[in-house]
């Protein structure tokens, strides 16, 4: 007895702080026991049980907190924001997530894009189980599923049970869980996937929700077995809950990186006894600055900055094509209102002939051709950058003009759509970015970036999907349609804009050139966002990682795997 109070004087450490022992779980005196022996020891052993749960999304178990899974928190590492594979633009399957998680490699290399398992490029990239009965020279590894796809494709090199629902899935790894010897035990649910697939991926959903709570219950009992086994004080474990894809989401997207993809966002928890609680939140992307350089348009007489293209030609509009232009804006004086000043336009008159133009009126602006009424966009002089765009349509049944601002139809004067006529658009007046002759205030003073003209009418869809895309480049989708390409971002302190696309010429400009510098946050935008940024949480190919770190194997670089480790909390036990 004198022992158990001698070690219960001892300080509990986390890492990142002191715990108190009110706050340890049921499993503490496992952990003294376990530290107790030499860490060398012959008994002790080192395994995994991975439940992977298909259709299991990581905002909807944050929403319910699910009572067991919440319970191992206490003793786990969790994300409610893990993700699928982020490097990749594919419908995400529960067959290319799961082949992530057993071979610790992305699409690109594993070659599951959909839910064909066929494709898998095991010879390259073995699964787990492959490798741990090489490196080890026996079998260590145990499969429990009802996919017969994944028995054959998957379970190669570990012991199968296959069976034909969820519930004997589970009686067969309990019974298995109970005295089995492998090291590691994958177990593979689909009800809550079904569930799902049924009504919705969603906290609404009965059916959704009960399925999760039933869940919750066999994972419990699947960590009651392994703590019931009469090795289990000899034994050191990790529990592995995470997610084949997520769940399809009825709600608007606002977020178009990986991350607002609910097929990907999926849910990953890994518990120990010896773990204490952390959480890894999901970053967002509405957190990443647009950061660049922008051309200073100013108006003021001797103070007035013009761009033009040389060819008087290009972008010409004719009588039947469909066309987008899109441009960032700023004023660069918050609250001003600046009264008719054209800032885009191909045009020989301001506000009259063949031709069109992008400009201000108060505190919003407007698009005015000669092939209909003036469209308007909604204010726009809080001193933001606002994406702007205009699309003709004239080759469907109804020729319309159509203007969006931040990805919406949204106006504060007037109407953002109106009907066209079959005017021709053509004229003798070269392209023009900021100060227009004969029109508008001479204080306005703007800030003009990423000009782009297209030979397409986008529709509402995609104007919301990429009108926010600040850096574009022959990966974007429209790039073949992409007739001009001005960032502007690179020609800070010359007299031009640079082209591109190689499809048109650069902008000249004249006039007492300046250039704004920039580091802001605008949600509508859609500023690069690099890998790391992704890697902040963990992604699917990292369980593998995990797992043979947590069973002693070391990873060789020649195996090429796209994971990475992951620190846990740890309790210590200090003298």
């Amino acid at each position: 007895m004198n022992k158990y109070i001698q070690l219960i004087k001892k300080i509990i450490y986390c890492a990142g702080g002191v715990l108190l022992l009110a706050a340890c779980n049921k499993d503490f005196p496992n952990l003294l026991q376990n530290f107790q022996e030499a860490k060398d020891s012959p008994e002790n052993r080192d395994k995994v049980l991975m439940v992977i749960v298909d259709g299991l999304s990581g905002p909807v178990v944050q929403s319910l907190e699910p009572a067991n899974l919440i319970e191992m928190t206490r003793n786990g590492m969790v994300t409610y924001g893990s993700l699928a594979d982020p490097t990749t633009d594919f419908k995400m399957t529960n067959e290319a997530v799961v082949s992530s998680l057993l071979t610790g490699v992305n699409a690109n290399k594993n070659k599951v894009t959909t839910n064909d398992l066929s494709t898998l490029n095991v010879a390259a990239y073995p699964t787990i189980f492959s490798r741990l009965k090489s490196v080890q020279g026996k079998q260590v590894s145990s499969l429990y599923t009802s996919s017969s796809t994944y028995a054959t494709y998957l379970g190669k090199d570990a012991h199968l049970e296959k069976s034909a629902t969820d519930e004997t899935v589970l009686a067969a790894a309990n019974k298995g869980l109970a005295t089995d010897s492998a090291d590691l035990n994958v177990v593979h649910l689909v009800d809550v996937d079904k569930a799902g697939a049924s009504a919705e991926y969603s906290d609404k959903s009965t059916a959704y929700v009960n399925a999760i709570k039933k869940m919750d219950q066999q994972v419990q009992q699947l960590v009651n077995t392994i703590k019931a086994r009469k090795s289990y004080v000899n034994e050191n474990w990790l529990v592995i809950v995470t997610s084949g894809k997520g769940g399809d989401s009825k709600d608007p997207v606002t977020d178009f990186t990986a991350f607002g993809d609910a097929k990907r966002a999926t849910y990953t928890l890994m518990y120990s006894p010896k773990f204490a609680r952390k959480i890894l939140p999901r970053p967002s992307a509405k957190d990443v600055p647009f950061v660049g350089t922008a051309t200073n348009y100013t108006y003021a007489a001797n103070n007035q900055v013009i761009g033009t293209l040389s060819d008087a030609n290009k972008f010409n509009m004719g009588t039947g094509s469909d066309w987008t232009m899109t441009l960032f804006l700023k004023y660069n004086v918050p609250n001003s209102t600046y009264y008719y000043p054209i800032f885009f336009a191909k045009r020989v008159a301001g506000f009259s002939g063949a031709g069109w133009n992008f400009f201000l009126e108060g505190p919003y602006w407007g698009f005015n051709s000669s092939i209909a009424g003036q469209a308007f966009g909604p204010n726009i002089n809080d001193g933001n950058w606002h994406a702007l765009t205009a699309v003709i349509k004239r080759s469907g049944d109804k020729d319309s003009v159509y203007v969006y601002t931040d990805g919406t139809n949204a106006t504060a004067n007037g109407s953002s759509q109106q009907s066209a006529n079959g005017n021709n658009l053509d004229n003798n007046s070269p392209l023009t970015l900021g100060f227009n002759p004969g029109n508008g205030n001479t204080d306005c003073n703007i800030s003009i970036c990423n000009v782009q003209i297209y030979n397409r009418a986008f529709s509402a869809e995609e104007i919301k999907r990429y009108g926010g895309v600040t850096h574009i480049d022959d990966s974007f989708p429209f790039w073949a349609n992409l007739q001009g390409y001005w960032p502007g971002y690179s020609d800070v302190n010359t007299s031009k804009l640079t082209e591109k696309t190689g499809r048109a010429n650069d902008f000249n400009l004249k006039g007492p050139v300046k250039w704004v510098s920039f580091n802001e946050i605008v949600p509508f935008f859609q500023p690069p966002i690099g890998e790391s940024f992704f890697r902040q949480v963990p992604n699917a190919v990292d369980v593998p990682f995990m797992i043979y770190q947590w069973l002693g194997i070391s990873v060789e670089s020649a195996w090429n795997l796209d994971g990475k480790s992951w620190s846990p909390n740890y309790v210590q036990i200090r003298n």
